[in-house]
């Protein structure tokens, strides 16, 4: 895999923006605070 994919390189396209990313993140870090304060641990 590793050789074939180093004989044609594909420069790497961000498609969401900074916001985008970090919104999610947001979200992501919510919800799992949520799921672990709901748990009593």
């Amino acid at each position: 895999f590793i050789a074939t994919h180093n004989e044609n390189p594909k420069p790497y396209r961000w498609v969401k923006s900074a916001g985008q990313i970090l919104a999610s993140v947001k979200r992501f870090c919510q919800k799992t605070m949520s799921r672990t304060s709901d748990s009593g641990d």
